[in-house]
């Protein structure tokens, strides 16, 4: 009886494995393949990306951002990769951030076709961004006994002395408060906002992981006040928490209002497809999934003025600032600065 050589059987062995690698194993980024860095939360982006796969039959993959530093650590990821892009669409959580990365040479202009409606609020003139879907700055306001005994009607109340100890806010490293504080020094000015954070940190201010956590605190009754966005309260209720919404200072400068920024990167290999998604994800039919998972509460479209009075932000100005802005608000509110 004959028998086979031992090099004629490991070659037809190693045929074999590259037969069934090729059918079926993880093969890396296919040519088709969109990738974004995102900074929406992906209970949410994730059900727009699917209908844009199905719609189109292209595939997204996406790098998602952890709540604690929420767009801002991808932000950083997309600087530091300035020379040798990997995303191909930036979709931001706000648009601070995203005036920055512009400003930095990370992206390149596109203005998506069918957007004039789109209030000029939110979107760039030079078209390095478009804003699909608004949520808004908020208070979540406890009920039962940790219910504040007195009217809540702006981020004032946060450093009113019978709340001590009883009032949460996320670390300025979440994305949503970073912005946050970057607006107020833009519209307060630097020494009126740094001594808004110091008379916080005097109230027993506690920091906690990001504005999901806040809201689900205030909602557990473990303390009577938080600030933190409007999706995150609509969540927190929505799971059985124990709290109120409260649109802060809408007889004064207003709210934040927060668009969510949809980019092309600059060197993006995929750039048409890049571009196929981006159309899709400033679409009114992206942003209505948007609002209809409650992530978003309004439109770009209607403007978020039509709903809520909101602050007047130059968002260049903010992008500037927000660095110094996040760095100094930190060590005050962690009191390593008098």
């Amino acid at each position: 009886m004959s028998r086979t050589p031992k090099w004629t059987l490991r070659i037809f062995l190693m045929l074999v494995a590259g037969i069934f690698c090729l059918s079926g194993c993880h093969r890396g980024k296919t040519p088709e393949e969109i990738v974004v860095y995102c900074g929406v939360d992906e209970p949410y982006a994730s059900q727009v990306f699917a209908d844009f796969e199905k719609a189109t039959g292209l595939h997204v993959a996406v790098r998602y951002d952890i709540e604690s530093s929420k767009s801002v650590g991808l932000a950083g990821r997309l600087e530091a990769e300035v020379d040798h892009p990997r995303a191909d669409v930036w979709w931001g959580s706000e648009a601070f951030l995203t005036v920055r990365l512009a400003s930095e040479g990370v992206l390149a202009p596109y203005a998506p076709p069918g957007t004039a409606d789109i209030s000029d609020d939110f979107k760039n003139a030079q078209g390095y961004w478009t804003g699909v879907g608004v949520r808004a700055r908020v208070l979540a306001v406890a009920r039962g006994s940790m219910k504040p005994a007195f009217a809540i009607t702006g981020i004032a109340d946060l450093a009113d002395p019978r709340l001590k100890d009883r009032v949460a806010m996320s670390r300025p490293t979440a994305g949503a408060t970073g912005a946050h504080i970057a607006a107020l020094y833009v519209v307060w000015g630097p020494e009126k906002a740094r001594a808004f954070f110091r008379k916080l940190h005097a109230n027993g201010m506690a920091l906690l992981g990001g504005n999901a956590e806040v809201a689900d605190q205030v909602g557990t009754g473990n303390y009577s006040l938080g600030l933190t966005d409007s999706d995150d309260v609509t969540n927190a209720a929505a799971n059985d928490g124990k709290l109120d919404q409260v649109v802060p200072d809408q007889a004064g400068a207003g709210t934040l209002a927060m668009p969510t920024t949809v980019a092309l990167v600059k060197g993006s290999k995929q750039e048409a497809n890049a571009k196929k998604l981006i159309d899709y994800l400033v679409s009114k039919q992206a942003e209505q999934k948007l609002i209809d998972l409650k992530f978003a509460r309004w439109s770009v479209r209607s403007g978020a003025g039509k709903n809520i009075r909101a602050m007047k932000v130059d968002y260049d100005a903010a992008a500037k600032i927000y660095p110094r802005a996040q760095r100094e608000a930190t060590e005050i509110l962690d009191g390593r600065t008098p």
